[in-house]
């Protein structure tokens, strides 16, 4: 049986982010076994001058292999990424080619809504509305995009998921929270070390805070110096690969205040590794935390809500440890990379017999 030919078009595999880690989990998990794939640069994170000649670069191989695939895959994110990606979607179009738009920005709503005038914001209904397919991350999102695509059938959702992990050493009894992702108020990190400072200040509880992720590192390293909580708040920059997956292991709660979100890859890795996961009811999550039974949900920006979760998790044993247990199942049962391929190959096949 002939394989489906997908040119798929997304950020250099090294740069920083959720839509990279969703690129690699199904590179790494052999979907280009199941296709016939080429994957496209389109963007690195170096230098202005590299980060130009890239796009330059992307283009070109993008348009000088359009010709061989039937599917092109395209990943976009809010704001510059939305414009780069529009050429290659009309470029697509101008070809005859079937086309999918996975989209991942988590302030979407914002850029679209706030950030674009009259004019933007046709350029962006124009072209999604050519898609034969667009792809969001939650029920949330599928309900805002119905608004700005036509067809509302043509927007389906594919929860982002991962390789699950196996054979790997959990302690619960570890006082260590972990906290990945870029550092800045929209990920929370500055309420989440508030929490933190009436945690070891009025409580006398003394858990230590990892912080892992690029963005305002030296703010928030002022931030903790100035609360004198260095001793407890560890800064650690953008980990990955086997510093990463140790952190994991290492931490027993997991905590990601966001103020917007889609779906996060980092708070379902988290909970794969047995982690109690903290979050807010904003975008995915909800689809992922189930109030009490696997993690918690707080509303964002409530550092009180904040601080009574986490010092409930980690004075309770007993709790921690089924909550740690369900977050795990949560994850094999509805994240799992394996059943997110099949929906991708399906969404694949049914574009490309349309």
């Amino acid at each position: 049986m002939k394989k489906i030919r997908v040119l798929m078009v997304g950020p250099a595999r090294n740069v920083k982010g959720g839509m990279t880690s969703v690129v690699n989990n199904y590179l790494d998990y052999g979907l280009q076994n199941e296709i016939e794939l080429k994957y496209v640069e389109s963007v690195n994170d170096k230098s202005k001058i590299l980060k130009i000649l890239s796009m330059i670069k992307g283009y070109i191989v993008f348009s000088f292999n359009i010709g061989k695939y039937d599917v092109i895959h395209i990943h976009i994110a809010s704001r510059m990424s939305t414009f780069r990606k529009i050429r290659y979607i009309k470029k697509a179009k101008a070809k005859n080619k079937k086309v999918i738009i996975h989209i991942h920005g988590a302030e979407y709503k914002q850029f679209y809504d706030k950030e674009c005038n009259e004019k933007q914001k046709k350029i962006i209904r124009d072209a999604f509305n050519m898609a034969d397919k667009v792809i969001v991350l939650s029920e949330e999102w599928k309900e805002y995009f119905d608004t700005i695509i036509e067809n509302k059938d043509k927007v389906v959702i594919i929860y982002n998921s991962i390789v699950v992990p196996k054979n790997f050493e959990k302690n619960l009894d570890s006082n260590k929270i972990l906290f990945l992702g870029r550092l800045g108020k929209r990920k929370g990190i500055y309420d989440l070390v508030d929490a933190m400072e009436r945690l070891i200040k009025e409580d006398k509880i003394e858990p230590i805070l990892y912080v892992g992720g690029d963005g305002e590192i030296n703010k928030v390293k002022e931030y903790v110096r100035k609360k004198e909580l260095e001793k407890y708040i560890k800064i650690i920059g953008w980990v990955s690969g086997e510093k990463k997956e140790q952190l994991l292991c290492d931490a027993s709660v997991y905590v990601l205040p966001s103020y917007n979100e889609g779906m996060p890859m980092s708070l379902i890795e988290g909970m794969a590794y047995k982690n109690v996961a903290i979050s807010t009811k904003v975008g995915g999550i909800p689809k992922v935390i189930e109030d009490g039974v696997n993690g918690f949900l707080i509303s964002p920006g409530q550092v009180e809500e904040l601080y009574e979760k986490i010092k409930i998790v980690i004075t309770d044993k007993e709790l921690r440890q089924r909550l740690s247990e369900n977050a795990r199942k949560t994850v094999e049962d509805k994240f799992d990379i394996s059943s997110n391929i099949k929906k991708l190959l399906l969404v694949y096949d049914v574009v490309n017999k349309e």
